[in-house]
């Protein structure tokens, strides 16, 4: 198995019991992972359409909440990001509260000052980008919009 394969195996495995710890905690636990504050994100997958929930570090700007798209340092995109992608609508937690939102690639204008924030709070996003050959995206969650269509079950 190559590096990136591993790596994807096992975040995969850790978010999950990071989800299920947050949620069954309020909040209470995991709410900080590396020194960073860390939100539920969930999105629809954009073949399964299913829902996807993963926790992310944050910053706030304003009442929008910011997240990199570094997938660990793994050199692929990670699949919350090609979702909100295909559909920029998803719901993010907070202590226990969920929020539906609409995601958008931060403009170049606000990336370094961001990106220095989110460095602030987790001084591993260089180290990733570094390993990385894409450019990692930093992705704003804004309050609103309607939130995804129910998910398929089945």
């Amino acid at each position: 198995m190559t590096r990136d394969a591993v790596l994807t195996l096992v975040s995969r495995h850790v978010a999950r019991l990071h989800t299920r710890v947050l949620r069954r905690t309020g909040g209470r636990v995991g709410a900080r992972w590396l020194g960073g504050d860390v939100v539920l994100l969930t999105t629809r997958g954009r073949v399964s359409g299913r829902e996807r929930t993963t926790p992310v570090l944050f910053v706030r700007d304003g009442e929008d909440l910011v997240v990199a798209a570094s997938n660990g340092g793994i050199d692929a995109e990670p699949q919350w990001w090609l979702n909100l992608r295909a559909d920029p609508r998803g719901a993010v937690e907070v202590g226990g509260r969920r929020t539906a939102v609409v995601a958008s690639a931060v403009a170049d204008t606000d990336r370094q000052r961001l990106w220095d924030a989110l460095m602030g709070r987790c001084d591993a996003y260089d180290g990733y980008q570094a390993r990385v050959s894409r450019r990692i995206a930093l992705v704003r969650l804004s309050p609103g919009g309607t939130p995804p269509p129910p998910a398929i079950t089945g």
